[in-house]
């Protein structure tokens, strides 16, 4: 699925920081790659409503600029740049449901650390939604008459680098939910709370979950791609399976851990809107591809299990076959049921996600229905098992595994370094009144004008 990033409002981090040894320079390129994603990120993004979006340049240009983010943290640290007041910055709000509502989306707060946190964000989910344009040019590569044995694997490699863009987005995001969320916490206290949902330790862990579940799928895909292809060119799919297929067995552990996944992660969603570390609730839409894709990846390994037991078992499984076959049946029902609202889906290419998700679901009803009737014919003339009842089933149901792991986020190098040498760093003191301002003074600028609103903010003084 793509989700719309976070887009920075214009800054000067001259007009932030007072220079004491010789960074002009260093500054000015700061400032130019930041405005990079800027441009970037608002092209793209408008590029994407329409069905295009070139996410691998904003990838790049993100990328570009961590750097030099990394090098004035380190410089402040240092001494070498000094706070001449509250850093401010403004992004843009893309998951809360509450701001989506609103014309005024973007939010400004203290502390180069809400800088950080909200560029980490956007570097993660431009890395997802480049995976997810990869993929969405693809196609039904593996079931198309007109794509030679060749072209599949020049595909399967595609789908190899799109999984791997999907691990590197959960280790971004998972850095920034163990490392960078904390240590801003840590420096600013209370000044954290008004930050967007999205940028809340919960939601930030679930983003990571669902990437690394897409992950898996398309690490599945993978593994089914020549399976799938010669029975399309062959025959209806169902049983037998090809001696060339997975395992069935493996194909449901694999499913179980992408169902985990997003089961945790819609675990911790549903938290952050009960009051979690953030302000505002996560978007509707968002919710629901998590609950959907849980619940398909559920009915997947429940299909898996049944078709291990009727491929490898034979006659003496037929009934438990249809027992897990039954059970995967009724939650793809209840998947396809609730397909209906997913071509209302708002976030980024919604739509075609609904659509996608809905084939898939009405190809897997038949490919289940298939095995079922191929089970149940030879359950009524050899076996004569009976089906054991979903409560029989379940607590059969083995631990899942891992195709794809997360790929660790490792910080670049500054840019630039201190020059200061080893300087004990002071902390300016807070502006009077700073320790009396609450929640009700968040600062959110109108969507539709570049410049920064005069006025108190959320967590004035307590920057970074």
């Amino acid at each position: 699925m793509l989700i719309p990033p976070p887009v920075p409002g214009p800054v000067s981090f001259h007009a932030l920081l007072t220079d004491t040894a010789g960074h002009t320079r260093d500054l000015s390129d700061a400032n130019a790659a930041r405005a990079r994603v800027r441009t970037v990120l608002k092209a793209t993004r408008k590029e994407g409503a329409a069905g295009g979006g070139d996410w691998a340049a904003a990838v790049k240009v993100t990328n570009e600029y961590l750097p030099y983010l990394y090098a004035i943290l380190a410089c402040v640290e240092a001494d070498d740049l000094l706070l001449k007041s509250d850093p401010v910055f403004t992004w843009r709000s893309t998951l809360s449901s509450q701001l989506l509502k609103k014309s005024n989306q973007r939010i400004s707060l203290p502390s180069l650390h809400y800088e950080l946190a909200a560029t980490l964000l956007t570097y993660a989910l431009c890395l997802s939604n480049q995976s997810a344009t990869l993929i969405a040019s693809l196609g039904s590569y593996e079931i198309s008459s007109s794509v030679s044995t060749t072209a599949i694997k020049v595909h399967d490699e595609t789908v190899n680098v799109a999984a791997e863009l999907l691990c590197r987005a959960s280790g971004v995001l998972t850095h920034l939910a163990e490392v960078v969320i904390p240590r801003w916490e840590t420096a600013v206290g209370e000044g954290a709370k008004g930050r967007p949902v999205e940028l809340g330790r919960d939601v930030v862990t679930a983003l990571a979950k669902l990437c690394l579940a897409d992950a898996n799928l398309l690490a599945i895909r993978r593994l089914l791609s020549r399976s799938l292809s010669v029975a399309h060119s062959t025959t209806t799919p169902g049983p037998p399976l090809s001696s060339s297929h997975p395992s069935p067995s493996l194909l449901a552990k694999l499913h179980l851990n992408v169902y985990t996944l997003y089961d945790e992660a819609r675990s911790l969603v549903k938290n952050s809107s009960r009051g979690g570390d953030a302000s505002g609730e996560v978007s509707p839409e968002l919710r629901r591809y998590l609950s959907d894709g849980r619940l398909l990846a559920q009915a997947l390994s429940y299909k898996w299990l049944g078709v291990d037991c009727g491929e490898n078992h034979g006659m003496d499984k037929a009934g438990e076959a249809l027992g897990w076959l039954g059970m995967a049946k009724s939650s793809l029902e209840e998947v396809q049921g609730k397909t209906a609202g997913l071509k209302n889906l708002k976030i980024g290419k919604g739509r075609s996600a609904g659509k996608g998700r809905k084939g898939k679901v009405a190809e897997e009803l038949d490919s289940t229905a298939a095995f079922a009737s191929a089970y149940k014919k030879v359950n009524d003339t050899v076996s004569f098992q009976p089906v054991p009842l979903a409560a029989t089933l379940l607590p059969r149901v083995p631990a899942g595994r891992a195709a794809l792991a997360v790929k660790p986020f490792v910080a670049p190098p500054p840019a630039f370094r201190p020059l200061a040498g080893d300087v004990p760093r002071q902390i300016p003191p807070p502006p009077v009144g700073a320790s009396d301002l609450d929640a009700s003074t968040l600062n959110l600028d109108g969507d539709s004008s570049d410049d920064d609103a005069d006025g108190d903010y959320f967590g004035a003084g307590q920057y970074f």
